[in-house]
């Protein structure tokens, strides 16, 4: 009776053996008829990428936009890395934001946000838009922006004005005046990093020189302005705001 019994247990092992090995032989391949069908799909039309459609854009061309996200159609759509499509687009200096997302199975909508221009850099022949933040954007001119004058070739796009220093003085210089005067200005002529001088809508230069004290050297150009009313002057100089010169016609 006890041998009947071992014999038993031993049977009962060896079938739950069996079983375990089933059970596993099944699991794996269900898991390998899993990645095959996957792979098949990954590799087949179904999610081939079809279309990329570019929006947002004005001074960018959608080639040019398409050139830097360097997405191929034909591309499974299960693997565009799309974060790093963003990062290539973002890189254009005309780009301050990018977006690609998927709009369906089998089409990419990359959503572009450019850069505005605020100024325009002028000299050596070449002329360049610059944004609020300082960088370069594409040699263009636009007649309604201010115009900073350079005694030397403005930096590339994609560069910031720091590259050169009269440009970076002369741009501090305009960001940092207040709302009405930069209004009156219709040129900031950048000679070097110490030498600006800005020409106002009515004709009067302003000898500014270095982006320091700018508070100070507003305010007394605006005492000055409104001391002289209509008398003629050629010149204002606030290099020294705390005692500003003026200069008569022909003086």
């Amino acid at each position: 009776m006890i041998d009947d019994r071992i014999a038993e247990r031993r049977r009962e092992v060896r079938h739950e053996r069996q079983r375990r090995r089933r059970r596993r032989t099944i699991i794996i391949a269900l898991l390998l008829a899993v990645v095959a069908a996957l792979v098949a799909i990954e590799r087949s039309a179904l999610v081939a990428l079809d279309e990329i459609r570019v929006t947002g854009v004005e001074r960018l061309s959608e080639a040019e936009v398409l050139e830097a996200a360097d997405l191929q159609l034909g591309t499974s759509t299960l693997r565009l890395g799309l974060g790093t499509v963003e990062e290539r687009v973002i890189a254009l200096p005309l780009v301050a934001d990018a977006e690609a997302r998927r709009v369906d199975p089998l089409t990419v909508e990359i959503e572009v946000d450019e850069r505005t221009p605020a100024t325009v850099a002028v000299g050596d022949g070449t002329s360049v838009l610059i944004d609020r933040e300082g960088v370069v954007l594409v040699e263009e001119e636009l007649d309604e922006l201010p115009e900073i004058i350079l005694r030397t070739t403005p930096p590339a796009p994609g560069e910031l004005v720091d590259a050169d220093p009269a440009l970076a003085n002369a741009y501090a210089v305009w960001r940092g005046l207040s709302g009405p005067l930069r209004a009156e200005v219709v040129r900031y002529v950048a000679d070097g990093r110490d030498q600006l001088s800005l020409e106002l809508d009515q004709g009067i230069e302003v000898r500014f020189g270095r982006a320091e004290r700018i508070d100070e050297k507003v305010r007394a150009l605006g005492r000055i302005l409104e001391d002289v009313g209509a008398t003629p002057i050629e010149a204002i100089d606030v290099r020294a705001p705390r005692a500003p010169v003026v200069v008569g016609p022909g003086g």
